[in-house]
């Protein structure tokens, strides 16, 4: 039970660090398409999505769906590249805070995880396997 209140304290405690840390970010500049050597990629990305799309629609299998999804990823992540982030000016003690709070929850997170892998393992005999003769 232990384990589990650590476990779930971390996980809260992470999510806070983490919402605190995007807070403080800010975006300055935003192109929904993002260039690679005068090349538009996430327009070639775009337009493999539709194409895929009507391939999975025509073949509904897992290849045509499993390339569906790795077209939108790669859409979304090109997308996160055109932007440009920023960090606002924080105090000393926001930083700690948020560090403390994400990394103190990752901490609590795996001591969770070890505690409860501890806690299954234990048995009550003495290892003789005959009842503690």
């Amino acid at each position: 039970m232990k384990s589990l209140m650590s476990f779930l304290l971390g996980i809260v405690l992470t999510i806070l660090g983490a919402a605190l840390f995007l807070m403080n970010i800010r975006i300055s500049t935003f192109t929904f398409f993002y260039r690679y050597n005068d090349t538009n990629v996430t327009a070639i990305l775009l337009l493999a999505i539709c194409i895929m799309f009507v391939i999975y629609v025509v073949y509904p299998n897992i290849v045509t769906g499993g390339l569906l999804g790795i077209f939108f990823l790669l859409f979304v992540v090109s997308v996160i590249l055109s932007m440009k982030f920023h960090i606002v000016h924080m105090t000393a003690f926001e930083i700690m805070l948020i560090l403390a709070t994400f990394f103190g929850g990752i901490g609590l997170v795996i001591k969770g995880l070890i505690g409860a892998k501890n806690d299954t393992g234990s048995g009550t005999g003495n290892g003789t396997g005959i009842g503690g003769i």
